[in-house]
């Protein structure tokens, strides 16, 4: 009897540290919530020169593999770099400053892409995308180039500007 009113005891001061420990991360949430709102209104988003691309904006603007699988011909009229990362990734995290801080020096020059690969997971699988972070090179009349994992900042514009001398 002893045992069972020690495992009511116990089982209910868990139960109650539990509780009070989820109130209080939804309480930090919604002051969590309440400062970003905040702040996203005192100041201005940034415009972002990296764009989002989906599975379609791949094929319209970087190669149709659906009609043309056997051969890559570059649709784009410049040539872009293709960053294919996860939210959940850490070496993703460090990569994305630098990519974003190059797009905006290489504006008009270099198209600069993401791919977010848990939500475009086709896409992903059809270029075989092991690892990330996966950063593509295309361009016109050249196969594109692959780099797998993180890089310095000099290693992306080593790159870049080959493709442009080229």
């Amino acid at each position: 009897m002893k045992k069972l009113f020690l495992v009511l005891i116990v089982a209910t001061a868990f139960l109650t540290s539990c509780k009070c420990s989820h109130k209080d991360d939804n309480s930090d949430n919604k002051q969590t919530e309440k400062s970003e709102v905040t702040n996203s209104e005192s100041t201005p988003k940034e415009k972002s020169y990296v764009k989002v691309m989906s599975y379609k904006d791949f094929v319209k603007n970087v190669w149709d593999f659906e009609t043309n699988a056997n051969e890559f011909t570059f649709k784009g009229n410049k040539p872009c770099v293709i960053d294919f990362y996860a939210t959940w990734c850490g070496p993703c995290k460090m990569v994305a400053p630098i990519l974003e801080k190059l797009a905006q020096e290489y504006d008009g020059k270099v198209d600069f892409y993401k791919v977010d690969t848990d939500k475009e997971q086709k896409l992903a699988m059809i270029l075989k995308i092991e690892y990330l972070p996966t950063v593509f090179f295309a361009k016109d009349d050249a196969q594109p180039e692959k780099s797998v994992g993180a890089k310095d900042e000099e290693y992306f514009r080593t790159q870049i500007n080959k493709m442009l001398s080229e």
